[in-house]
């Protein structure tokens, strides 16, 4: 009788834990459901994080006496906008409730152009863009043999066919040519050729534009650095770290289809031995050319970023063979 009480007993408490854990499951299934759903439900409306400012357009036109730079950007809604030239103010606008902004600013062809960008959130707190907009005259200067060459200091001659360039750039990213100095750049059929930025680590990054698909190659000499995919929009640029040797040689790119080449740029280029001088930073340096503008500016974290631009045409030079690139 004993044993028969004990296994009632049993299977009682058996029962009855069993409903309990039922229960618990259930209890914790409906309130970790209940959980995913408010989470779910307030995703979108909790703020994940600050938009930065940015230029989203920058165009070039003409009013009846001078040249203006048209500047379209992407913001914080609501929020004042400051722009500086060279560090100094020279216009304020507010973003508009969805983010976006823009103003008109001079060009002068006169003097090197840096125009950036602040937003503020009060007068204590501000966020500056990562993002520059260069402006720089033609100023060349003729030498002996009636050849044009560019100073820092002094200059007696302005190019009237040569352009003010008009570069927009950030730290580690392709910069963008607005306006060419030349009236083209180099161009083979449906390639082209847009910048050359490096830094004096030997950083580089290729850039350009195709109108077809493809695999872009890219060469310092005859040495292949490098292929990149055609992007979206025709562009196409190619990043690595420390593969430009220095000296003079020749610059190549060329678009591959169905593993034939059908077009190739081939530009001459100079790479300067880094400076070891500590850099100040300001205005960039610029060697003018017939050929190719080189800029050098200082970044405000330290080192020297450097752009090159080309002209469509090239004359032959002589330049160095390159047997070896570092990567």
């Amino acid at each position: 009788m004993k044993l028969n009480y004990f296994w009632i007993l049993s299977a009682s408490l058996g029962i009855i834990l069993v409903l309990f854990i039922a229960s618990s499951v259930n209890f914790f299934q409906n309130n970790s459901n209940s959980l995913d759903n408010k989470v779910t439900n307030n995703e979108d409306k909790v703020d994940t994080g600050i938009t930065p400012i940015n230029f989203s357009g920058v165009s070039i036109s003409n009013n009846i006496n001078n040249r203006i730079i048209s500047i379209k950007g992407t913001s914080e809604p609501d929020r004042l906008i400051v722009l500086l030239n060279n560090n100094k103010r020279i216009d304020q606008i507010e973003s508009n409730n969805e983010g976006t902004w823009e103003v008109d600013v001079l060009l002068d062809n006169q003097n090197i152009m840096a125009i950036e960008v602040v937003m503020f959130y009060s007068s204590d707190i501000s966020i500056r863009g990562d993002e520059t907009l260069y402006s720089i005259p033609s100023i060349v200067k003729k030498n002996t043999d009636n050849q044009l060459f560019g100073t820092e200091s002094s200059f007696d001659y302005r190019d009237k066919e040569l352009n003010t360039l008009v570069m927009l750039t950030a730290p580690g990213g392709p910069s963008r040519i607005i306006q060419s100095p030349f009236n083209q750049t180099p161009q083979d059929g449906p390639l082209a050729m847009s910048v050359l930025d490096y830094d004096d680590s030997g950083g580089v990054i290729f850039s350009g534009t195709t109108d077809e698909a493809g695999l872009v190659k890219v060469y310092a000499g005859e040495i292949l650095v490098g292929e990149t995919r055609v992007g979206a929009g025709g562009r196409w640029n190619f990043i690595a770290g420390n593969l430009l040797p220095v000296g003079k040689y020749y610059v190549s790119s060329e678009l591959v289809k169905d593993g034939v080449v059908v077009a190739r740029i081939d530009v001459p280029f100079v790479r300067v031995t880094p400076s070891t001088g500590k850099e100040k930073s300001g205005l960039p340096s610029v060697v003018y050319g017939l050929e190719s503008w080189h800029i050098s500016r200082p970044l405000l974290g330290g080192g020297i970023q450097h752009t090159v631009i080309f002209a469509s045409e090239q004359k032959v030079v002589e330049t160095e063979t390159v047997t070896e690139v570092i990567e």
